[in-house]
């Protein structure tokens, strides 16, 4: 379909952050499949879906995990906050071919299926949750949503992996795959697209888990850096999520090894471990940081992870602060990639980087000096233009002012 028809054929579910993800919200037709650790929120993030949408649809939830009285116990409690549970109906029905009969019986608007391991159809003699039942069920759901133009959303169990349990072919044939991290002593959840015909898989939503379920954060970056101080080893960097300008916070520590013997200890949490020993090579060698007897770890701040290289100057100014226990001013935003001889390469967006940082409060930012004048830099923000590490690290450490 052409993009108005698409446009008037999707339901707003009323989170930004769900819709934002999907590219504009569940489409006609369109099968969603949403996987994640177990606890980590997929269920209450789907009742609260659903509980936006039950105003105008309705809505048929097939809980093969729970009981209905379990699930419907949930509804009452999300309910009291926002939304009509009248419209939701709940089936413990886990026969794909009687669900589709249910479908084309009755007028709905979303069908969620929790889980597509806990399923079973006449098809096939596996057991549910076999490689060959959860292929069959899959393929009856996506069509069933592709004849009746009901859109669907599959809750899909983990393995021991990290995958999504089941046949690869699952993930094919679905038109969405979300996946929502976040650890059990972490109170944000992250969901990120992994597949999506209808939108970017760059983009990402970030909610915060409390006793009334998952809120929506609007804005992750003041998540954070809502304790930022001037220390040692901790710097502030900018990447881009889909449309979004996202500002995370870089923690480093660089430890003298003395007398102890073994394998230089490289820890990376929330990048690429070959970039942090590409980073670190490159510190001792072009930026006066020698690493070559020191273990290095580096943490991303509220488990987020950073694959692009407009972060590697905030990476390497955390590692050379914690080294020299010198710290950054706090009001300073890093960005830019490094290069193996040293020098500061320019990254995308870096009038959107810097609008957005000047929006946060923030005084002074380092970025690599441009080649050539295209739009001019925001206003409120003291921008020092560098050429290679070495005189990043002598604007940004306190002790180099």
């Amino acid at each position: 379909t052409d993009s108005k028809s698409r446009a008037k054929n999707r339901i707003s579910t009323g989170f930004d952050e769900f819709d934002r993800v999907l590219g504009g919200g569940l489409i006609s037709g369109a099968v969603v499949l949403i996987s994640g650790e177990h606890g980590v929120g997929k269920s209450t993030m789907l009742l609260q879906v659903a509980l936006n949408l039950s105003s105008k649809q309705k809505i048929l939830y097939v809980c093969g995990e729970e009981s209905p009285s379990q699930l419907v116990s949930r509804l009452d409690r999300l309910s009291k906050r926002k939304g009509n549970a009248e419209n939701i109906f709940v089936t413990n029905d886990i026969v794909v071919e009687n669900i589709f009969n249910l479908v084309s019986e009755e007028k709905f608007g979303l069908v969620i299926v929790d889980s597509i391991q806990s399923v079973t159809s006449l098809t096939s003699r596996g057991y549910p949750g076999s490689i060959s039942q959860v292929r069959a069920s899959g393929a009856l759901l996506t069509r069933l949503s592709k004849v009746t133009g009901v859109p669907c959303i599959l809750v899909g169990q983990i393995n021991k992996g990290g995958d999504i349990a089941g046949p690869k072919i699952l993930e094919h044939i679905v038109d969405c795959v979300l996946y929502i991290e976040g650890g059990e002593f972490n109170q944000y959840r992250i969901l990120r697209g992994m597949k999506n015909r209808f939108g970017s898989t760059n983009e990402i939503g970030v909610f915060e888990m409390t006793s009334m379920g998952l809120d929506e954060v609007g804005n992750p970056s003041l998540v954070v850096l809502d304790s930022k101080s001037a220390v040692s080893g901790s710097a502030i960097g900018a990447v881009v999520q889909g449309s979004r300008v996202v500002f995370v916070e870089v923690q480093a520590l660089v430890v003298e090894r003395g007398a102890e013997v073994g394998p230089l200890r490289r820890v990376a949490n929330g990048i690429k471990k070959p970039r942090l020993d590409m980073l670190c090579a490159v510190l001792s060698r072009r930026g006066g940081i020698y690493l070559g007897d020191k273990d290095v770890f580096v943490n991303v701040v509220g488990g987020l992870t950073v694959s692009e290289p407009a972060a590697d100057l905030a990476v390497a100014a955390a590692i050379a602060s914690s080294s020299r226990n010198a710290p950054l001013r706090a009001d300073m935003v890093l960005i830019g990639e490094i290069g193996l001889s040293g020098e500061l390469r320019m990254v995308g967006q870096m009038p959107a980087r810097l609008r957005e940082a000047a929006k946060l409060g923030f005084k002074t930012a380092i970025v690599p000096k441009r080649l050539r004048k295209g739009e001019p830099w925001p206003d409120g923000l003291q921008i020092i233009e560098v050429r290679s590490l070495q005189q990043a690290l002598e604007h940004a450490l306190v002790s180099g002012e």
